[in-house]
């Protein structure tokens, strides 16, 4: 594991913590890089049931480093693919994964957060989309992610006005699910990814699956099709069988 990116276990628990404070978390491509392939050990190992991402110092994540800007202004594309790569990567992961926002959000540190499976922040975090004031534009789609998640005319706030949102505010636009005081939002991500954990993995993965396909679908009967087929799969299904059971023997104590 890249020193630039910190792995640590509770239990089922991952939590992956970005380090690079120097740079505020900013993502070159090693950083990048490191991030993407942590995210796939985690998935890989069946040991962990839920994924935290959180960042070291005060920043969670200023964004892109200031040398990718200067690499795709020269054409150097292939350079920053991995930086370009860091949603997909994140999008990719078949297990809940959690952002824990320790303090600031800034470009990419924000707009990567809808491929995220819940977003929780410290009431002192906040979050900034500066793109339009540097002459550029949003990015990894979060002229769609953003507004589904929070709504266009919110989007249209956080992007044209480049202005930081504060954390009160973006938990009740719905970027961010719930927030916490700084001293206890770790405590708080973990006792709720505990809960998560708890659960069987595979129903977990599966309705985690059936949630982003579902937001994509075109009509909720659709989504419910989807859902039946799936259902249709898990009755009678060992985890089924094993969680009734035990869920019968507490009822009974």
């Amino acid at each position: 594991m890249s020193d630039l990116v910190l792995r640590e276990d509770h239990g089922p628990i991952r939590t992956l913590t970005l380090n690079r404070p120097a740079k505020k978390n900013a993502f070159d491509p090693a950083h990048a890089s490191a991030f993407a392939a942590a995210l796939a050990e985690a998935d890989a190992d069946a040991s962990v049931r839920v994924v935290i991402v959180t960042g070291a110092g005060d920043v969670f994540c200023g964004g892109a480093d200031v040398g990718v800007f200067l690499a795709i202004a020269a054409g150097q594309i292939e350079q920053v693919l991995p930086v370009k790569n860091v949603p997909s990567a994140i999008g990719a992961v078949k297990k809940p994964i959690f952002a824990a926002i320790q303090g600031p959000a800034v470009g990419m540190g924000v707009t990567m957060l809808p491929y995220f499976d819940a977003v929780y922040a410290a009431t002192t975090a906040s979050f900034m989309v500066p793109f339009v004031r540097l002459g550029l534009l949003q990015e990894f789609g979060s002229s769609f992610t953003l507004s589904r998640l929070i709504g266009r005319q919110r989007a249209t706030e956080l992007i044209l006005r480049a202005a930081p949102v504060d954390a009160r505010t973006a938990e009740l636009w719905g970027l961010v699910t719930r927030s916490f005081e700084p001293e206890k939002l770790m405590e708080e991500v973990r006792a709720i990814a505990s809960d998560v954990a708890a659960s069987p993995e595979g129903a977990v993965r599966e309705a985690k699956a059936l949630l982003r396909s579902g937001e994509l679908k075109p009509t909720p009967q659709e989504a419910e099709n989807d859902e039946d087929a799936a259902l249709a799969r898990r009755y009678g299904s060992p985890e089924n069988l094993q969680a009734v059971q035990a869920f019968l023997a507490s009822r009974r104590k």
